[in-house]
């Protein structure tokens, strides 16, 4: 289960400011920057200094030592760098014994383990099929200078020796012919483990830039395609409202298909060209591009609407879960800061009495 939903108070854990953490924060206060950077600059401090608070309120509320191992544990976990490193968080959090200094070390060793062991193996294949590459070119290199060098000697018997030769040459032919072929399929082979290696290298790329539970890009993504939105679009930040109960009557089990249903029927709800991440435990992410601000909530309130007639049932009790609902934060991307506008108008739904959207219209 993802950490938010395991920790008390975890619509407003954005909005806690360590108090250390705050200190560093202002005594290492960057110069303002330039008006042409400037917006950007803002958003990708907003961005950091949102990550930085989730770490922080992991580590304090687990009470864990806020070691270099911790920190990369949960900065794993949190921004979705590694998929492997946030299913065994999560699973040991689904585990109900929560995170301890031990289990973080576990955790981080096996993740250098499985780290090195892939990078070794696909470094071995790499090698290897270089290897076979040159290998063959150097192959086919020497076939061609034996083979041109028989033909000039050839040429100089042909006029004693006409008939010898010509069946000389073509033997030569078909020698380098055989060869040639031998070479292209060597190097055929050498291109079809290149391409099954490409091929698992991009779902390694896939893997890293999506959620494990719910298929959605992961925070990382979505940050990365909000940096590339430009001011034309619309970022909305989405809570499932009072999710911590359901983890409280049901399991981490149960929370975690709520969750996969949610991320599912929100998705479909939306035209495809919307993105939709989990940005973190029970919060999402979406951005809506070349939409008005109007338009966006429109598209969002429907998904809403429907949401809240929707009644679930615990699939292995029986037992009635209920209706399942989200409030919404939305802003304009042209502001310098548009999480944080999105952030602090789901903060103004949730005040509101949730299962609404809520808009910050500057």
């Amino acid at each position: 289960m993802s950490a938010s939903s395991s920790i008390p108070g975890a619509a407003r854990r954005r909005r806690r400011v360590l108090g250390w953490f705050a200190a560093e924060e202002a005594s290492a206060a960057a110069p303002t920057p330039a008006p042409a950077t400037g917006a950007i600059a803002q958003q990708r401090a907003t961005m950091f200094r949102r990550l930085f608070d989730d770490i922080g309120t992991l580590l304090f509320s687990h009470a864990l030592t806020p070691s270099p191992c911790a920190y990369g544990v949960l900065h794993a976990y949190v921004s979705g760098d590694d998929p492997g490193t946030g299913a065994a968080v999560a699973e040991q959090l689904r585990s109900g014994q929560g995170l301890t200094d031990a289990s973080i070390a576990r955790i981080a060793a096996r993740n250098d383990e499985a780290q090195a062991g892939a990078l070794s193996r696909i470094a071995d294949a790499l090698e290897e099929r270089i290897g076979d590459c040159l290998a063959a070119v150097g192959e086919s290199r020497g076939t061609a200078e034996t083979f041109g060098n028989a033909l000039h000697v050839e040429a100089g018997r042909l006029s004693s020796d006409p008939k010898g030769t010509i069946a000389r040459i073509i033997g030569l032919t078909e020698a380098a012919v055989t060869a040639a072929r031998l070479v292209e399929g060597q190097l055929h082979h050498a291109r079809e483990e290149a391409d099954a290696l490409r091929n698992e290298l991009h779902r390694a790329r896939q893997a890293a830039e999506h959620d494990h539970l719910t298929g959605l890009p992961n925070r990382r993504s979505f940050e990365q395609r909000l940096r590339e939105a430009g001011g034309d679009a619309v970022v909305a930040l989405i809570d499932i409202d009072d999710f911590k109960q359901v983890n409280d009557r049901f399991g981490h089990p149960a929370g975690d298909r709520v969750l996969r249903f949610f991320a599912a029927f929100v998705r479909a709800g939306l035209p495809r060209d919307v993105v939709l991440a989990r940005y973190g435990g029970e919060e999402f992410a979406l951005l809506f591009k070349g939409m008005s601000l109007d338009q966006a909530v429109a598209a969002l309130d429907m998904v809403r609407e429907r949401l809240a007639q929707r009644s679930l049932v615990h699939q292995d009790s029986g037992e009635l879960i209920g209706h399942i609902t989200f409030s919404a934060g939305m802003a304009k991307t042209d502001g310098a800061d548009a999480l944080t506008a999105a952030d602090t108008a789901l903060y103004a739904a949730k005040n509101r009495g949730k299962n609404q959207i809520a808009r910050a219209d500057r």
